[in-house]
């Protein structure tokens, strides 16, 4: 009887340390998250070749410095949620991921393809980490392109609004502006017509496709229609050595 009591305390031990674990490396995330960071996670199986994937990734943290490294341990079984979560099952560690502040990975690369610059670059605009984030959930983008002086934006917005609501909800809206600065990386993937005098409506379907352009007024059901199309040779959303789509 004493054996199988401290065969049990040991067991409901193992678990306690185990789940805490798990929960202060999802802490950590949620906390960078909430702080508006980056976060360059380094995954590794155990403590093989740790020192010199966290060395890389915190080269690329000095010089992107709102940005943290949290180390993830993919052979922990602790893990295995933020393993499953992240869809680092079958990959080859040791690697690098950088996760945009809204908590979408827009990318990485296994540490002997890493450089501080190419992780870096892999850091998405604050619209773009919007439109990552519903492709990782498995929903499409209506991104709107416009400039302050354009007109109708609103009657467009409009539209958008009813497709969204016409896909339940399972869909984002993300509008950019031509002449915003902080999105350049983000336009220079989407390649709009820079000189262009009216509003664009750029759609791109659940796995991150692009699939139409509307430069004149649109209706939702030609929206949710260009949302639901599947096209072979799209690009993708995020993943491995990607930072995100763009038309092609």
């Amino acid at each position: 009887m004493k054996t199988n009591v401290k065969w049990m305390t040991a067991l409901i031990a193992f678990v306690m340390i185990a789940s805490t674990a798990f929960a202060q490396t999802k802490e950590k995330i949620e906390k960078a998250n909430t702080k508006g960071n980056v976060v360059f996670l380094t995954v590794t199986d155990g403590t093989k070749m740790l020192a010199e994937t966290k060395e890389m990734a915190g080269k690329a943290q000095k010089k992107f410095p709102k940005s943290e490294v949290i180390p993830l341990d993919k052979s922990d079984k602790s893990n295995a949620a933020l393993v499953s979560k992240y869809g680092l099952s079958g990959t080859q560690a040791p690697m690098i991921l950088v996760m945009a502040p809204n908590g979408v990975v827009a990318g990485g690369y296994a540490l002997n393809q890493a450089t501080t610059e190419n992780l870096v670059d892999l850091i998405p605009t604050r619209k773009q980490a919007v439109a990552l984030l519903s492709f990782s959930e498995g929903n499409p983008a209506f991104i709107i392109l416009y400039k302050k002086s354009m007109k109708d934006k609103t009657k467009i917005v409009e539209e958008c609004n009813k497709a969204v609501s016409g896909l339940n909800g399972k869909a984002v809206i993300v509008d950019v502006d031509l002449d915003d600065k902080s999105e350049a990386e983000f336009l220079s993937l989407l390649k709009p017509e820079m000189t262009a005098n009216t509003i664009h409506v750029l759609v791109f379907n659940s796995k991150g496709q692009f699939t139409d352009e509307f430069k004149t007024s649109v209706q939702s059901s030609a929206l949710i229609a260009s949302s639901k199309k599947v096209i072979k040779n799209g690009c993708c959303p995020g993943g491995s050595e990607s930072s995100g789509c763009g038309k092609k």
